[in-house]
């Protein structure tokens, strides 16, 4: 029985051959994009700072910077893709140390809630019997001055979502149901994303409504996926970053446009998954006597 978990839904929303081709099939990859190395420097960053202010020792902000550099430097390979020719790699660097200075500043002396946990699991059934279980990992679980849990979920995003997609965003809304599964008594939890590269906090909530609501859809769109047979591929702008592109048949075809030409409108893809801090130990897809249908195309990548 696989464990889902918001990324591995997303993949299939996305794109069906990806979803095939990284859970089902397990094909390797060994790449990795820009961003999401990015992503994981500046989470490590923040862990870092929180796991040893927690122990009565909160590092320096140069203290900080530095130990980035040193992991930067010590991760950073060939293997680590730009997609964008004229973003070299001291850019994303650069970009990375002044998401941490700015929170470093702005939440400075980190005393605002008590740290419960950092890239903390959380695993549940969305059912009574047990079927749907479903897996995360949060940056940073805490309780506010107020006794409030909170989610924390830090972005290294170029782009602020619109009000309706942090009322629409499953991610958040399934670790709050995780953690009032072990927090019983926790009758609010505020969802905090933290929007590093605008130096911007946002913040929302959910109704008993929205937690029901959004169990039922999660429960739904596993059950499409696992009645699934076909998985053809869905060609976007993401494409490009799309670690199955060279074995894509959308992209093998000769004449094949690449995603993004024209006027598509590109925008990278978020920073995670985040493969070196959220190990996901998704088992592969079991069938039980039905087959895999042949290979009918390619790509698109997505995260938890």
């Amino acid at each position: 029985m696989p464990i889902w978990s918001h990324s591995r839904i997303s993949s299939f929303e996305k794109c069906p051959l990806q979803y095939r081709y990284r859970y089902i099939d397990r094909i390797p990859r060994d790449t990795q994009g820009i961003e999401a190395f990015l992503g994981n420097r500046v989470h490590e960053a923040l862990e870092r700072l929180y796991d040893e202010a927690g122990q009565g020792r909160t590092p320096t902000l140069d203290a900080l910077i530095d130990s980035y550099r040193q992991e930067w430097g010590a991760k950073f390979s060939d293997k680590i893709t730009i997609v964008r020719a004229n973003d070299g790699p001291a850019l994303y660097r650069q970009r990375g140390e002044t998401c941490i200075t700015t929170y470093y500043a702005r939440h400075r002396p980190f005393d605002q809630a008590e740290t419960l946990g950092l890239e903390e699991r959380v695993q549940m059934a969305l059912d009574a019997d047990g079927r749907y279980q479903l897996q995360g990992y949060i940056d940073r679980l805490a309780r506010g001055t107020d006794g409030v849990l909170e989610i924390h979920d830090y972005k290294t995003s170029s782009k602020l979502p619109r009000p309706d997609d942090l009322k629409r965003d499953r991610q958040l809304t399934l670790y709050q149901m995780a953690v009032q599964r072990r927090f019983p008594e926790a009758r609010e939890v505020r969802l905090i994303w933290h929007y590093l590269v605008q130096d911007q906090t946002l913040r929302s909530s959910r109704t008993p409504a929205d937690l029901d609501r959004t169990r039922s859809e999660t429960i739904r769109s596993i059950d499409r996926i696992e009645a699934a047979r076909e998985y053809p591929p869905h060609e976007s702008a993401l494409c490009r970053w799309c670690e199955y592109q060279g074995i894509c048949p959308l992209f093998a075809k000769p004449a094949a446009p690449g995603p993004g030409d024209g006027t598509r409108l590109e925008t990278a893809p978020s920073e995670e998954p985040r493969p070196e801090t959220r190990a996901e130990a998704d088992p592969p897809v079991t069938r039980s006597k039905k087959t895999v249908p042949p290979d009918r195309g390619a790509q698109i990548p997505l995260p938890f």
